[in-house]
């Protein structure tokens, strides 16, 4: 068998083929019994899958249920009182804070206005625990550059 003999079988399969029974016949029937009998449709599913069915509702329920409860849960673990940020005095006594050493200076200036903005951003939301963590972190940094500066004498 060469390609020629290929190609001839190929061109042949492109004739339109009639099918063995005729499904038009059996889908009209259908479609006309479902018509005059409508309670079959609802009693078409079996006892069984209306069962399944059930039983996936009451999961995803008993799924929301406890997602929910996980989150009131989280919550209330959660503690209500907010760590107390530094006194006032000691955010005068950082900003006039200057290092001598000109490494330090810039690390200092860029901590200083971090704390600035942290603080504004405070006024705004005041019982905000993320604010009050990142504002104490940028206290101790600049305690650290001190150390650092105390150190490098």
């Amino acid at each position: 068998m060469n390609e020629f003999e290929w190609l001839r079988q190929m061109r042949e399969l492109n004739q339109p083929v009639t099918p063995r029974s005729d499904l038009w016949s059996r889908i009209d029937a259908a479609l006309d019994d479902t018509a005059s009998h409508p309670a079959a449709i609802t009693q078409a599913q079996p006892p069984r899958a209306r069962h399944v069915r059930v039983w996936a509702m009451a999961a995803s329920l008993a799924a929301i249920l406890v997602f929910a409860g996980g989150v009131v849960w989280r919550m209330h673990a959660i503690p209500q009182t907010t760590p107390q940020v530094a006194n006032t005095a000691t955010h005068t006594e950082d900003a006039h804070w200057k290092p001598s050493d000109p490494r330090l200076a810039g690390a200092a200036l860029e901590l200083d206005a971090a704390r600035m903005e942290l603080q504004q951003a405070m006024q705004q939301a005041p019982d905000s625990p993320a604010l009050q963590r990142l504002l104490q972190q940028t206290h101790a940094q600049q305690n650290y550059l001190r150390e650092l500066e105390k150190q490098a004498g």
